[in-house]
């Protein structure tokens, strides 16, 4: 049985690179009927937090990326790490050595109160050439003699990570390791130690890196953001997945909007490109926008309503679902709603000065508005088919074209000068404040 396990450090939070890992991962794991194992790397008890934890598990749970077995903690299997380094030492192939407690940078700490034991160094082969046959990269080759003596154990105690992730891959029975392209250099000492032990090691497959549109390194003006503020950006689950799944891998066809289930049917590690993934923002927006069009009204009110109710937007004369259907093809956040609809719910509007100088302040426009006004005064049933006739029959009384009287009116009722179709803005707005609102846009021309 195929078992994969997606292993992150609590001390940051969950962002789009660690995402990707675990989206293939799990993904493998689907595909191939096996097993999706989480654990959690917390040996570094400075910097492991749980906010970052209850933050990566919260981001993996939306992501719909569920995992098999309970949760397995590095820091809860210390004895199991140091059982295994004392064999390799009783056999000769390590020693002990006076601490030297190193931080992540490779900078020596010193702080001789942490430093409580001898750390245990395995001496590593020489001569040899280690060969990884990569899932995506193909046979990568090591010599050996280029390998330091690597720690096992440091002397506070706690293991390095090279030595504890093979510990817990091979007690784990994992079959396949999927992680970023830099891991590649920490390979080939993870094989030294299988070998040295008696593991059978995994298959490794290394994800080339995902750089920005301009080829550069990640960074957050490209979106190298956490998972957790995508989330409250108003993206959805749905979307970014298929947005992230894309990075690196891509379906028959090449398409684009591929739903989860297509997915899992066709994805397989050895397929991944060898070359980095292009993160665009801009594909990531159009998708989530496609997603939003694919739910019913109701649906998306439903999501939704969290921030209507936030915002007090919930009144009696707004009639929220017709506001919904009314932007849904404009948005492509669920942020982006509240943005376009803010005049819809406000009693206030906040108008866009260019708009007003290119529309309202024009020779004949406080005439045009004027006569607007009246014109939907006097209609009975306030729809978008009667608005229409009424505003199309304006414009033949004035003897100028639908769009000199539709262009002015929008930016009076809304501020902008661009939103959804006018006729049904109008209706949803209702009668009474779309009056009030050419009124008091006939002062501002």
């Amino acid at each position: 049985m195929t078992r994969v396990r997606f292993a992150p450090s609590p001390t940051g939070f969950l962002h789009i690179g660690s995402a990707r890992t675990a989206l293939f991962n799990w993904l493998y794991a689907r595909h191939t009927g096996g097993e999706f194992i989480l654990r959690i790397e917390d040996t570094d008890l400075e910097r492991s937090k749980k906010e970052f934890l209850d933050e990566i598990l919260d981001s993996l749970k939306w992501l719909g990326l569920d995992w098999d077995k309970e949760l397995t903690f590095q820091s809860k299997r210390l004895d199991l790490y140091r059982k295994f380094a004392k064999e390799l030492l009783d056999k000769g192939l390590a020693y002990e050595a006076e601490g030297e407690i190193r931080d992540k940078d490779g900078n020596v700490v010193k702080d001789s109160k942490r430093i409580t034991q001898k750390a245990i160094i395995f001496k590593v082969p020489q001569s040899k050439i280690i060969t990884i046959n990569d899932l995506v990269h193909g046979p990568i080759k090591i010599d050996s003699s280029t390998i330091k003596d690597q720690v096992m154990i440091k002397s506070d105690g706690f293991p390095t990570y090279n030595f504890a992730c093979v510990i817990d891959d091979a007690d784990m029975g994992i079959t396949h390791v999927i992680r970023g392209d830099d891991h590649i250099s920490n390979t080939p000492k993870q094989i030294i130690f299988y070998d040295a032990l008696g593991f059978k090691a995994p298959e490794f497959g290394h994800v080339p890196l995902i750089l920005g549109r301009d080829r550069s390194r990640m960074s957050k003006r490209h979106g190298a953001t956490s998972i957790r503020e995508y989330r409250e950006a108003g993206y959805l689950p749905q979307a970014v997945v298929n947005f992230i799944a894309l990075l690196g891998w891509s379906p028959e066809g090449n398409r684009e909007i591929v739903t989860l289930k297509e997915i899992i049917k066709e994805f397989d590690i050895k397929n991944v490109k060898s070359v980095n993934a292009v993160f665009d923002m801009e594909k990531l927006n159009w998708m989530n926008g496609q997603y939003i069009n694919t739910f019913k009204d109701e649906e998306l009110l439903n999501l939704l309503m969290p921030g209507l109710k936030e915002r007090r937007w919930i009144n009696e004369s707004t009639d929220n679902l017709k506001v919904v259907h009314l932007f849904k093809e404009r948005v492509r956040t669920l942020a982006d709603f509240f943005d376009w609809a803010e005049y819809v719910f406000k009693d206030e509007i906040k108008y866009n000065e260019e708009a007003v100088n290119k529309r309202l302040k024009k020779e004949g426009v406080a005439n045009i508005l004027k006569r607007a006004r009246e014109k939907f005064g006097a209609l009975k049933d306030f729809t978008a088919a009667s608005i229409e006739t009424a505003c199309r029959e304006l414009a033949d009384e004035l003897k100028i074209k639908a769009a000199d009287i539709i262009h002015p009116v929008r930016v009076a009722v809304s501020g902008r000068s661009m939103g959804p179709g006018l006729f049904e803005l109008l209706e949803v707005l209702g009668k009474d404040r779309v009056l009030k609102r050419l009124e008091h846009a006939q002062k501002l021309v």
